[in-house]
């Protein structure tokens, strides 16, 4: 079986940087940005060998691996193997072997949300595979956490939800109170 997901690339309109802590977390901010017509695109395919093998087609990186439930954060490759890791601590399913192959429009760097639309698009064709009950939100958040808890990125918040939403988007949140 062939799973695919694509998520949208943005260009920030304004306030960018207002949703970086600590920045936001003291006194708020508020964003504007636009998704563009350059993506982000994930492949799951079904192996029959008991195997994962992560590929990023516009990087020309490829790593191979037993099948086993946690995959090592060691620099290459690691947005793909934490959203995996995320699902399988979260969800502890049974997957059959697979390869996972993921291609950008655009550079790491392009300042367009290249890691965080990587992330949103690799969750969405891991949910459509294992058939999991997230909404949008739930995508948008889970696509934050495994980039700014698990993977410890900085960055700000915006992004996952350009990315899970597409569109126009206006959103303003309020400082933490402590």
């Amino acid at each position: 079986m062939i799973y695919r997901s694509k998520a949208p690339l943005r260009i920030g309109l304004a306030g960018g940087g207002t949703d970086v802590s600590p920045y936001s977390d003291q006194f708020g901010g508020a964003i504007l940005n636009a998704s563009i017509s350059l993506s982000a695109y994930a492949t799951i395919e079904t192996l029959p060998e008991k195997k994962i093998i992560v590929e990023a087609l516009d990087r020309n990186e490829q790593q191979s691996f037993d099948l086993v439930p946690l995959l090592p954060i060691d620099g290459t490759l690691d947005l793909l193997k934490g959203v995996y890791n995320r699902i399988q601590k979260d969800h502890a399913v049974a997957l059959p072997g697979f390869r996972l192959s993921t291609y950008v429009d655009a550079p790491a760097g392009s300042g367009l949300g290249t890691s965080s639309t990587l992330v949103v698009a690799v969750l969405g064709a891991f949910v459509e595979m294992l058939k999991l009950p997230l909404g949008e939100y739930d995508i948008a958040h889970y696509a934050y956490d495994i980039e700014r808890l698990d993977l410890q990125l900085a960055g700000g918040k915006q992004d996952q939800y350009a990315a899970t939403f597409g569109g126009l988007i206006s959103w303003s949140f309020m400082p933490i109170i402590k």
